[in-house]
């Protein structure tokens, strides 16, 4: 598995504004959900995370990319939109969670690059490529604290949590938009 960084690099590009116009992403911070409302991405996981996270970021945005799949995810999908009903987080352009759908690949480093951290920690992964897209955009990732990321990254890589942890999902979101954190993670790499 590997990245091609003449696609993926933190350097911003004339997409960048028009993909956070095309989906209405405010100036964040912004939290970036790959995969879509699905029980092995730990999505709520990453929900309830966030919804703690507002409480110190009252303007943050989660975004969830993604989703397609030929399972049948809509259990899962129900409990994830009661959690964020029970979270008065909006869904939408402009608000507290912005749900893509699929993305196009061309427009994945520009999201990538706008967003603050990628939460991505998954229950169930085969590899988690996108955690070396974004890092390769220069933005933080979190993890989770097994394999297959405890695999190929080390401690100094991306941020790494207990999945059933939301606590530690947001303690993890917010280190990752402190000052300083952004540069260590990168000069690791």
């Amino acid at each position: 598995n590997g990245v091609d960084l003449s696609v993926y690099g933190a350097e911003p590009s004339e997409a960048d504004a028009a993909v956070r116009e095309s989906w209405g992403l405010g100036p964040g911070p912004l939290i970036l959900a790959v995969g879509g409302f699905e029980e092995r991405k730990n999505t709520l996981g990453i929900i309830e995370g966030f919804a703690r996270l507002r409480s110190l970021y009252p303007q943050a945005q989660l975004v969830v990319a993604g989703g397609a799949s030929l399972l049948d995810h809509a259990t899962y999908r129900a409990r994830c939109r009661a959690a964020l009903v029970a979270h008065r987080l909006a869904v939408g352009p402009g608000g507290a969670v912005v749900e893509t759908g699929p993305v196009p690949q061309a427009e994945m480093p520009a999201l990538y690059r706008a967003a603050d951290a990628l939460a991505f920690p998954s229950w169930n992964e085969g590899f988690g490529l996108c955690v070396l897209e974004t890092m390769a955009c220069g933005t933080p990732a979190i993890v989770s604290r097994q394999p297959p990321f405890t695999e190929y990254l080390a401690a100094s890589d991306a941020l790494f949590v207990d999945p059933a942890d939301p606590g530690a999902i947001a303690d993890a979101m917010a280190d990752a938009l402190a000052p300083g954190t952004r540069a260590r993670l990168q000069a690791a790499a």
